[in-house]
This record gives C-alpha cells, sequence and structure tokens, in this order.
C-alpha cells in the first residue's frame, strides 16, 4: 500500500518560543529558568514549574521518525503544559498568539512535512475564540488544540459556548490532550499518572461534555481524543445505562445531576473522532468497529515515549478493506483538517 500517513497527535514547541518568553516574560506573567542539567523551565503566574520535555523542539529526529513510520505529514500540536492556562485576560491571550505566530515560522520552512493546530487560551473562552478565528484565517492553522480540563475546570459550563461556537463557525477540529487529570495525587506510583491517569481524564471529559450538552447546543461540533479515546469507547454502553437510568422521571427529583444530554451518549460518537494510539491491531480493530473507520485518525504521540512510531504497520495489519485502511491513515485528516490531496 503506498502511503501518505497523516500523523494528527504529533507535539512540537519552536525554540524561538523560548526567546519570546525570556523577552517578554514579564508582561505576559511568564518565567523561564533553567536547571544545571540545561533543563528549561516555564512557569505561568506564579503558577508551578512545568519542564520543556527534550525532544519537543528536535527538527532532524521527528523528520528520521516520520521517514521510518512512513508519515508523509504531521500536524503539530503544542505541549499541554506549555498552555499557559494560569494565564489571565489579555496575557492569556497574547501567549497563545506568540506561540502559534512561532509556529507558523517553522512551516514555513517545511510546508509539506507539517501543518499546525493552534494553541488557544480556553480558560478565556472569548478569547479562545478570536485566536482560533485568527489562526485558522489568517496562519492556515487546521484547528484548535485544548486540555481536557483547565486547571480542574471541566466543560460542562455555557461559559465555553463561544469558543465551541466559533469552532462549529469556522468547522475547525478540535484536538484534546488529557493533562492534570483529576486524582493524581493518588497516581504516584509505577507511573500510573500517565497509564491511567491520561485516559480516565479524557473519559471524564467525554462524559461531560456529552452529558452537560455541549453537543447538542453545537450539533457540528468536531472533537478528536487521543488515546483512543481514553476508556470512553471501550465503556460507552456503560454511558448509555446511567443515561437511561439517570433520565427516568420517577427519579429526576431526587437527580439533579442526571444527564442532560437529548440521546444515550453513544449517539455522540457522529461528533467524536480517536487517534490511533492504542498499540497493538486487536484493540485497535475493535476501535474500529466500534467507532468507524472514518472516525479514525493516525497518532504518535511524538516525542513522548509511551508513543507508538510504527502505528502505520498497526493500520497496515488490520483486517479490513485498503479503502478503509487508507481512510484512517490519511482520508480522515485530510478531510478534517482540509489537507488537499497531494
Amino acid at each position: 500500500m503506498l502511503s501518505r500517513a497523516i500523523d494528527i497527535h504529533h507535539h512540537y514547541v519552536p525554540e524561538q518560543i523560548i526567546g519570546e518568553a525570556k523577552r517578554h516574560g514579564k508582561a505576559l506573567g511568564i518565567e523561564v529558568s533553567e536547571d544545571k542539567d540545561s533543563t528549561i523551565y516555564f512557569s505561568f503566574n506564579g503558577g508551578p514549574r512545568y519542564p520543556l520535555q527534550r525532544g519537543l523542539t528536535g527538527v532532524e529526529p521527528r523528520l528520521e521518525m516520520m521517514e521510518r513510520g512512513k508519515i508523509a505529514l504531521a500536524a503539530l500540536d503544542p505541549s499541554t503544559q506549555l498552555l499557559g492556562y494560569d494565564l489571565k485576560g489579555e496575557q492569556a491571550e497574547s501567549w497563545c498568539r506568540i506561540h502559534n505566530e512561532s509556529v507558523k515560522e517553522f512551516l514555513k520552512k517545511y510546508p509539506d512535512r507539517f501543518t499546525a493546530m493552534a494553541a488557544v487560551p480556553i480558560q478565556e473562552p472569548a478569547r479562545a475564540a478570536r485566536v482560533l478565528e485568527h489562526a485558522v484565517t489568517a496562519l492556515d492553522f487546521r484547528g484548535a488544540y485544548i486540555a481536557t480540563n483547565v486547571n480542574h475546570r471541566y466543560y460542562e459550563s455555557e461559559d465555553f459556548d463561544p469558543f465551541w461556537a466559533k469552532a462549529q463557525e469556522l468547522d475547525a477540529l478540535v484536538f484534546m490532550h488529557p493533562d492534570n487529570p483529576a486524582g493524581t495525587e493518588l497516581m504516584g506510583a509505577y507511573g500510573l499518572r500517565l497509564v491511567c491517569g491520561n485516559p480516565a481524564d479524557t473519559t471524564l471529559s467525554l462524559g461531560i461534555l456529552i452529558y452537560s450538552g455541549v453537543f447538542d447546543r453545537f450539533p457540528k461540533l468536531k472533537l478528536c481524543t487521543c488515546h483512543g479515546g481514553g476508556f470512553f469507547p471501550y465503556h460507552v454502553s456503560r454511558f448509555d445505562r446511567e443515561y437511561l437510568t439517570g433520565k427516568q422521571a420517577t427519579r429526576r427529583a431526587d437527580r439533579p445531576n442526571a444527564p442532560r444530554c437529548a440521546d444515550v451518549p453513544s449517539a455522540y460518537f457522529k461528533n467524536l473522532y480517536f487517534d490511533t494510539l492504542v498499540y497493538d491491531v486487536e484493540t485497535l480493530d475493535f476501535l474500529r468497529r466500534k467507532v468507524g473507520a472514518d472516525h479514525l485518525m493516525l497518532g504518535t504521540d511524538f516525542p513522548y515515549l509511551l508513543g507508538d512510531w510504527q502505528c502505520v504497520d498497526k493500520v497496515e495489519a488490520l483486517p479490513c478493506s485498503e479503502v478503509e485502511k487508507q481512510v484512517i491513515l490519511e482520508g480522515n485528516a485530510r478531510r478534517l483538517l482540509k489537507i488537499a490531496a497531494g
């Protein structure tokens, strides 16, 4: 099979952003520091120091990975910890605009290998809408990148509606990545914050988005989650059961927090897309059969250690038609990100 695979889950931080943060840090509310081992740290509005993961700024290693992994193009995603959700107001908007402009400069050097998803200040929904519109219309970005929560605030409030409305208006894909998972304080051992916490937070965030009626208010909104959708596709029937029992009229008075969505959660697969980062062919095949090949896109999670640089091989090994494989490898990404065929 001739693959022109597109990686939807591919993290990158431009070197330029470090210099910008150092130069404008005081005005932006950002502090950049460096340890003796040369690790760069970012702190936003006096909050925790987040290390800049080695590999996020490198170019040649990612090009080599893409060559070995048979990946033609990657949609660049920010580092979730560097989105600056502790920033407020103009500082939050300015930081995301600077980030996106820095990525745009990088894209000019490799227009045939990369596109990008925009950093947006989702903690300021109206500003996030403006940043997304600028990124899509002026910078030619292909969607937005957000975390599963904003400092443990999830997306049930209608306060976030200006952002969802703009994403729907622009027909822009929103890519949602876990960060700051609920229950982290119980997951310190064995690397479980990443192993359990990240997919669990994706599941929690999806549950809240669906049950609170976001996709009823914005029926054309398109949301992609990573790591195969967390645990949601594999336990969606449990979500459906809660909807059916929680909505019973005789229990309504006792269930003020009963689901408010108009249909069973599985009905909202029409709004949802998932990356292929589940590591083995059997699990990926279940996901394909559950949500449909037209709702899957390739994801490597480069450069993180829990990523999978050979995910194209898993798709090619699926027991399905060549047409379905091509749809997963590139067709869906081209359609959703509006990328012309090469």
